[in-house]
């Protein structure tokens, strides 16, 4: 490439607008891409040697535990009332078709039912493995009640008790109480969304995971 052209590009990154709210709510995880990935082979070797951060539904077992034993049939996503479960598209390499939970179309409302749960055959969603999706981060840059206005609708509409307080007119994530759902994600007002989602690396196990994928 030329200096001409290099200079030229970093014009144009300097010169691109902000994300659009739709953008920026999508960023805690990659794009979903096609639903249609096939899975690839090898997917539980891939993802261990470059994993890459996925949000996965509720009651998920260990990651290489849960990349063996899906069957990327897709029967929580259907079970899903919210729509929250969407296929993980070929970006996540190894991880490609199997579920996710996409808070840009929809959050995790913690069901008390479990449907996912229960319409998990392979066993990699189980009731016995605590809900541990991933951790919420708050952007002061963006968050509107860092700035200087009023606004607590993500500790409002959080269903986790205790996991954001309002302590001086702004937000706090107690990560400890926190569990990815990404409710506060979805209905972040800001005109740039908020909230960060990070997926958790390794996530509890069950008291018999071994039986994820042959149940």
């Amino acid at each position: 490439m030329t200096r001409r052209g290099l200079f030229a590009g970093l014009r144009q990154r300097v010169q691109a607008p902000p994300p659009s709210r739709g953008e920026a709510q999508s960023r805690a995880v990659p794009l979903i891409g096609s639903t249609g990935a096939a899975p690839s082979p090898g997917g539980a070797a891939l993802a261990k040697r470059h994993p890459v951060p996925v949000l996965r539904p509720p009651h998920a077992v260990a990651e290489e535990a849960f990349l063996r034993g899906c069957t990327r049939c897709f029967d929580c996503g259907e079970a899903c009332p919210h729509g929250a479960i969407q296929l993980a598209g070929p970006r996540f390499r190894g991880a490609a078709g199997t579920p996710m939970i996409d808070t840009a179309r929809a959050a995790c409302q913690l069901c008390p039912d479990k449907p996912c749960v229960q319409a998990c055959k392979p066993g990699v969603l189980r009731g016995d493995v605590p809900v541990a999706m991933g951790t919420a981060r708050i952007d002061p840059m963006a968050c509107l009640a860092h700035r200087g206005s009023f606004c607590s609708t993500c500790a409002e509409r959080c269903p986790q008790p205790g996991a954001i307080v309002v302590r001086d007119g702004r937000p706090v994530v107690a990560a400890d109480g926190c569990v990815g759902c990404g409710v506060c994600q979805h209905v972040c007002p800001a005109p740039y969304n908020a909230v960060v989602l990070v997926p958790a690396l390794t996530r509890p196990s069950a008291v018999n995971e071994t039986d994820a994928g042959h149940g």
